[in-house]
């Protein structure tokens, strides 16, 4: 049965026609005043840090801080941030933080049901128990948004709980990040903010036609075919990768968005997004530890540009030849 529904999966799959809302004003995240627990300062900063900000206080026009309503085109259909405010209906006012902490580390709704892996519960799972506590603190802090979160469009092939029950199976460990003893801990620093809290693995690694991360190019580049994204190779290969770059140009781009060649990526690219809402808002320290991490990975000349699923992609959206 397990083969059946398998094989089901991938003879379904296949890129979706989808636009993603474009950006059109800041996110409103408010300042956290000076005074503020040092616990909820810790929060806060998390809350930008692990890109919480793009999905549950998205920048546009209409958007209410923690009330959620990003949209996140995939090929399993449209799947849209709920609120995370502390109100009780409409939000996770009723959720206690090991609710919380289960959500995040097991990837479940207090009453046990599975998430989509769009909430990257597939890195936060990693996170240490003093990262979750303080992003915790600081979301109970926040004021309750009564607006209550979209329904996903899930498409009727992915509807069944038994299919996303097989592919947590497949793809999901979870449990904190360890450090590794053999590297320091500018090392290791990098190894969890690039792991367990920016996620870079999740848009950086190709996947399959089922979704599941390619490990054999961890980190060498993706794309996200539901909305067109490809996101490049962060290994250090000179020709397709960050080979060519020192520490000091992966930190420098990190808070900046300004490439070691003086270019910048666009402002609407959903990397400067992250940058401006979330890199940026790193310690100088973290940025760097970042950088040290990615130039130890093994070069991968895996080039996300000439894979068949981008291109199976780009051919959906070119118009036929006349």
């Amino acid at each position: 049965m397990r083969i059946l529904a398998l094989c089901l999966l991938v003879a379904c799959v296949h890129p979706v026609d989808a636009v993603e809302r474009p950006i059109d004003a800041l996110p409103p995240v408010p300042a956290v005043p000076p005074d503020a627990d040092t616990i909820v300062q810790r929060g806060a900063a998390l809350f930008r840090t692990a890109s919480c900000v793009g999905c549950h206080s998205p920048p546009f026009d209409d958007a209410v801080h923690l009330g959620g309503g990003r949209d996140l085109p995939t090929i399993f259909g449209v799947f849209y941030a709920p609120n995370i405010s502390p109100d009780p209906d409409a939000g996770i006012g009723d959720w206690t933080e090991a609710d919380f902490v289960r959500a995040m580390r097991q990837g479940r709704a207090p009453d046990g049901r599975p998430y989509w892996p769009t909430f990257p519960y597939m890195t936060y799972t990693g996170m240490s128990d003093d990262d979750l506590h303080a992003l915790w603190t600081y979301l109970r802090a926040q004021p309750p948004v009564p607006t209550p979160s979209r329904p996903h469009e899930v498409r009727p092939a992915y509807r069944s709980p038994g299919l996303l029950g097989l592919w947590r199976s497949l793809a999901f460990r979870p449990g904190p990040l360890v450090d590794d003893p053999g590297h320091d801990a500018t090392w290791n620093r990098g190894r969890y903010l690039v792991r367990a809290v920016s996620y870079c693995d999740q848009c950086h690694t190709p996947r399959n036609r089922l979704g599941l991360p390619l490990r054999r190019h961890d980190m060498a580049g993706g794309a996200n075919p539901g909305k067109g994204d490809v996101h490049p190779n962060l290994t250090p290969d000179p020709d397709v990768g960050l080979g060519t770059w020192s520490v000091d140009d992966v930190a420098t781009y990190l808070g900046t968005a300004r490439k070691p060649d003086g270019s910048a990526t666009p402002a609407d690219d959903i990397m400067a997004e992250k940058i401006r809402d979330g890199f940026a808002w790193y310690s100088q320290a973290d940025r760097e530890a970042i950088a040290v991490y990615l130039q130890s990975l093994p070069a991968d000349a895996w080039d996300p540009e000439q894979w068949r699923m981008v291109r199976r992609m780009r051919d959906r959206a070119e118009p036929p030849a006349r």
